[in-house]
């Protein structure tokens, strides 16, 4: 019952802990000016196809984690500080520039017909959704998972990833209404609120790998 309750209280802290790497509404202009000569049913099929691609993408890496640690000989406080640094980046990046990771897609949405393409893996599953900041949020959290509860502690980090593509999902969906509500201001002005959430969870996962480390050594 205490694993039970311990796992129900660690699944909104995965979810919010990845939030502000994903951002939706990072991923929203991009969204719409991908699908903007789609007919709403398309659009929707594509927001849908998206975040399940991503939430794939997330899950074998979560899965793969270990096995990546194992065949490298990386240490599990280096994957900490190396997934860290690469979030405190992306999150210094968000709030110097207000820009997410969707800036880093190099297609012109006004070249490509949009009619006949399927966005939903590439450009929006990945690199946007499931980038390579979500990708290290989530091996993170699988380095932290102890050997005692593996099954448990998987089956939280997943239901934490679920959380967060639903939102990415009702974001996506709810694209053309936060256009108009946010303003392009809006939308700058949220993601530098992610960007400084990201910061925080960046320092603690460096934090995190700082103190193993330092335990090991001494």
């Amino acid at each position: 019952m205490d694993t039970f309750a311990l796992a129900v209280k660690y699944i909104p802290l995965v979810a919010i802990g990845l939030l502000p790497i994903m951002n939706p509404l990072s991923t929203v202009p991009l969204f719409l000016a991908l699908t903007k000569r789609m007919s709403a049913h398309h659009k929707r099929q594509q927001a849908l196809r998206a975040c399940l691609y991503a939430y794939a993408i997330l899950a074998a890496f979560l899965f793969m984690g270990n096995g990546i640690i194992s065949l490298f000989g990386i240490s599990l406080a280096g994957i900490r500080i190396a997934g860290g640094l690469i979030i405190l980046v992306l999150a210094f990046r968000m709030l110097f520039s207000g820009e997410g990771e969707e800036a880093s897609v190099e297609s012109d949405p006004a070249e490509i017909k949009q009619a006949e393409i399927d966005f939903s893996f590439s450009p929006l599953a990945m690199p946007s959704l499931a980038g390579p900041g979500s990708i290290a949020v989530v091996m993170s959290y699988g380095s932290q998972i102890p050997q005692a509860h593996q099954m448990v502690g998987y089956v939280v980090v997943l239901a934490g990833i679920f959380i967060t593509i639903a939102i990415a999902f009702l974001a996506l969906i709810s694209a053309n209404w936060l256009a108009k509500f946010l303003g392009e201001h809006g939308i700058q002005a949220v993601t530098k609120i992610m960007g400084f959430l990201l910061t925080c969870v960046a320092v603690q996962f460096i934090a995190s790998g700082v103190r193993e480390f330092i335990i090991t050594f001494s």
